[in-house]
């Protein structure tokens, strides 16, 4: 340790010199007061000192001029002692004047044995001299204190004492200089550690105020560009929630060459960090999706089973077992495979969806970097069942590989035995057996087409909707939110009319009827032979035919063509 004993008196630098110090301190002394112990403050600074050491008035001023730690001497006891043995027997009224360190226990110490001293602390040196004054137009003679305090009690015609500093007091400071300056060596090395990883971190990195302003940021980030490709100020409101919550956020970004997942993050209550995770090298994967900010749809309807599984999702939602989710296609599985996903770990967490038909070693290559930098995220599984078993195999060894918190969601169209074994099971009904949730499903529908295409349609007249209920929706609820969609384009006033309902549904029970008797044509045939009929419903009218399905009339015109 490369130590500079700034000494207020020249006493204190003799003293210094008869010290036995450790062999790891070396130990500079220079006499000098305020203006100038602040000069060789700044000249230590410049050469690389490690520790200023100092007392009183010069410790305090040093202490602002420069970064370096300043070790404060103390007054001990035994220097107290001294300089009140010195004036015991002098009949004279004396104050002790000085900044904190020197006063404090001072008084305590005069109370104790009984000594006869006004003590005074000031604050600045300007406060040294009007203080004097005051205590000798007081009838005071005698002044005690630091070294500024004896030079001006003595242009005022005071008796000045000084309080000098034994070796123990020195030995002290040398030794509270040097535990200061091992913690600052460990400081640094460990600040130097982490500056590097930083630094050299080979994903694009930086830290962001609470105004969304760059504030630090590494060498991949700038390199990469990112500085200027991206506004950060459109972060504003999630810096703003993650500071409060500490839950952090992921989002994903793209330019010319790369696809990166970003990473918001708290560092503490006015930082936040941003991190930018580049995607699996090569193509993205078919058989993959991957989803960062998740929208969920509302649990809808009123009847005991949409009841029972708002309670289902509640109670799933404290662990993370494999869920099973079967019942047939329409019937809202992924909808609620998202609310779970919700409920476990907010809207900000990935999910990640991966159809297990089309699932391939590259597929699950692409998956481990996925996940690799996640904490949390659910991979959703549709069609599983259709998976080899070898891929099976090697997405569970993936998964089960991770340290994070994973919910793994299956998604099936049958009840299997070995769900239950393995996890949790949830099974939809099909729409024909929960008609009581009909009318919310179809008010929320047409309030989201209202929104959407600024449909005029406000509402379903009371017996529409009993005619929709007794349908027997055989597409469960995509057929429900399509014929929804296409009474709310059809209807010529506010409300839906039952004769409408009834068209639509007779005209569609007349295509599954059509549809199936031939089973088998090519997909293109039987798109083919619905357009034709729709158009004869339609009496030839093209406008109303692409209207009812869903098309344009370039489109319905090129399909019939083709």
């Amino acid at each position: 340790m490369k130590a500079m004993l700034i000494a207020p008196y020249n006493g204190m630098a003799e003293i210094s010199k008869q010290l036995t110090l450790p062999s790891d301190v070396m130990l500079d002394i220079k006499v000098a007061n305020l203006e100038d112990g602040e000069k060789y403050a700044r000249q230590a600074e410049d050469e690389g000192y490690d520790i200023l050491i100092s007392r009183g008035g010069t410790a305090s001023a040093i202490e602002k001029a420069v970064s370096l730690p300043v070790i404060h001497i103390d007054i001990t006891g035994y220097d107290m002692l001294r300089v009140f043995t010195l004036i015991k027997n002098i009949d004279k009224k004396v104050a002790l004047v000085g900044f904190s360190p020197i006063t404090h226990g001072a008084a305590t110490l005069c109370n104790i044995l009984e000594y006869d001293v006004e003590v005074k602390t000031v604050h600045a040196s300007g406060d040294v001299k009007p203080m004097l004054e005051a205590l000798k137009a007081n009838g005071f003679q005698i002044v005690i204190g630091d070294v500024i305090t004896v030079q001006v009690a003595e242009s005022l015609g005071l008796q000045g004492v000084l309080i000098t500093s034994g070796k123990e007091a020195l030995l002290q400071a040398v030794e509270e200089g040097r535990r200061a300056f091992l913690l600052s060596k460990k400081v640094k090395h460990n600040f130097s550690l982490l500056h590097e990883m930083f630094e050299y971190f080979p994903y694009p990195l930086a830290l962001l105020n609470e105004r969304a302003e760059i504030v630090e940021h590494n060498d991949v980030f700038i390199s990469a560009d990112f500085k200027e490709k991206m506004t950060y100020a459109a972060l504003q409101q999630d810096i703003t929630d993650l500071l409060e919550s500490g839950k952090s956020y992921w989002s994903a970004y793209s330019t010319e060459e790369a696809y990166y997942a970003v990473h918001l993050f708290r560092v503490n209550s006015h930082t936040a960090g941003l991190m930018f995770y580049p995607s699996a090298p090569g193509a993205m994967s078919d058989s993959i999706s991957v989803q960062y900010a998740v929208k969920p749809l509302p649990l809808i309807g009123d009847s005991d089973f949409t009841q029972g599984l708002k309670r289902q999702i509640t109670k799933l939602s404290q662990h993370r077992s494999p869920v099973y989710i079967t019942g047939a296609a329409g019937t809202g599985r992924s909808a609620l495979a998202v609310l779970l996903h919700v409920e476990q770990f907010g809207s900000h967490v990935p999910l990640i969806s991966i159809n297990g038909a089309d699932f391939t070693n590259d597929d699950a290559a692409f998956l481990a970097h996925t996940l690799r930098p996640l904490q949390s995220a659910t991979i959703l599984v549709h069609q599983s069942a259709l998976m080899h078993d070898k891929l099976q195999e090697q997405l569970n060894n993936i998964i089960q590989s991770q340290s994070a918190s994973y919910q793994i969601i299956y998604i099936l169209d049958h009840y299997t035995t070995d769900a239950v074994a393995v996890g949790e099971y949830i099974h939809l009904l099909p729409l024909s057996l929960r008609k009581d949730d009909i009318p919310a499903f179809a008010n929320y529908f047409l309030t989201a087409f209202h929104a959407d295409s600024g449909s005029e349609t406000l509402g379903i007249k009371k017996d529409a909707m009993t005619s929709l209920q007794q349908y027997e929706w055989p597409g469960n609820l995509i057929e429900l939110k399509q014929t929804i969609h296409e009474l709310s384009r059809i209807s010529a006033g506010y409300f839906i009319e039952k004769e409408q309902v009834e068209h639509l549904l007779q005209t569609k029970k007349k295509m599954q009827v059509s549809l199936q008797m031939d089973t088998s044509i090519t997909l293109k045939e039987m798109e083919r032979r619905m357009i034709l009929q729709v158009l004869q419903e339609e009496d030839g009218n093209q406008s109303k035919a692409a209207k009812r399905l869903g098309i344009n009339r370039s489109t319905l015109w090129r399909k019939l063509s083709d």
